[in-house]
């Protein structure tokens, strides 16, 4: 899964930078926008897993008590996590993101987190 998951955020994030130089929004269209933001979300997703990960097994060394199924948790933590960054450039794209959108998608952001932690989502 690891792989997979690297050849994808890898692949997601070339196609991404070609698309950002060569294409403009009004020549891609909307189906355009739309594959951009799901690469998008791809290359957080990689991003998110890596550093979860990392944080898991910090917390594991420091309280022996903590350290289970690190990978597991780090996928479910990671794939909720990648949901910030591309909802507040989609409120970006909007008009710009204010104290507001960024509270509102924080507090999203802790009751997913809270849903995981609970083994609901």
């Amino acid at each position: 899964m690891d792989k997979i998951l690297l050849l994808f955020g890898a692949l997601s994030l070339v196609c991404m930078l070609a698309m950002m130089f060569f294409v403009s929004p009004g020549e891609i269209g909307p189906l355009g926008i739309l594959i951009f933001f799901g690469m998008l979300y791809f290359v957080f997703v990689g991003l998110a897993v890596f550093g979860c990960r990392l944080f898991f097994s910090l917390r594991g060394k420091l309280n022996k008590s903590k350290a289970g199924n690190i990978r597991k948790k780090s996928y479910y933590y990671g794939v909720v996590l990648a949901l910030a960054p591309v909802i507040l450039l989609v409120c970006g794209s909007f008009g710009g993101v204010s104290i507001l959108e960024i509270g509102l998608v924080l507090a999203l952001e802790i009751v997913m987190c809270f849903l995981v932690s609970r083994n609901i989502l």
